[in-house]
């Protein structure tokens, strides 16, 4: 992603926490762990790893495939399904306006950066709702079955 997208998405930072948290807000809670008020915390530190993504992309992937953000998980109640899905809407919104606002940005230009977003909001995303799942008491570990011998 151009550099200049990223620094003027930053810029956009107070205007777009505050959207996603209105957007967070506007949500049913699930869950005691998907109340807002305990998930807006998390942000600063989602928006961080995010700008950080954008300026050095992970080069390794674990299955050499891209990460696609998790629609859902085996129990529903993952509170990082809503706050990933209001923040992909409101940093969507604000990356369009900020592309938007770049006179000599080319169409091909806006879809790469689009492209790198997606890529890099899926990759923090995918990681963390991901790590969740993992320790969640309704998680069910794959098992491996044995052939029993006839």
């Amino acid at each position: 992603m151009q550099s200049s997208a990223v620094h003027a998405l930053q810029q956009h930072r107070p205007t777009l926490r505050k959207r996603w948290e209105d957007l967070l807000r506007a949500e049913r809670v699930t869950s005691a762990m998907a109340h807002p008020d305990s998930l807006v915390h998390l942000m600063d530190w989602t928006l961080d790893r995010l700008f950080e993504e954008l300026r050095h992309p992970s080069l390794v992937r674990h299955d050499g495939q891209p990460p696609a953000f998790p629609s859902s998980c085996e129990c529903g109640l993952n509170p990082l399904l809503t706050y990933f899905a209001t923040a992909e809407q409101a940093i969507l919104e604000t990356l369009l306006a900020v592309i938007e606002a770049c006179p000599d940005t080319t169409r091909l230009q806006r879809a790469a950066s689009l492209e790198e977003w997606k890529r890099a909001f899926d990759d923090v995303a995918c990681h963390e709702i991901s790590s969740f799942c993992a320790v969640c008491q309704h998680h069910k570990p794959h098992r491996q079955t044995r052939s029993v011998p006839a």
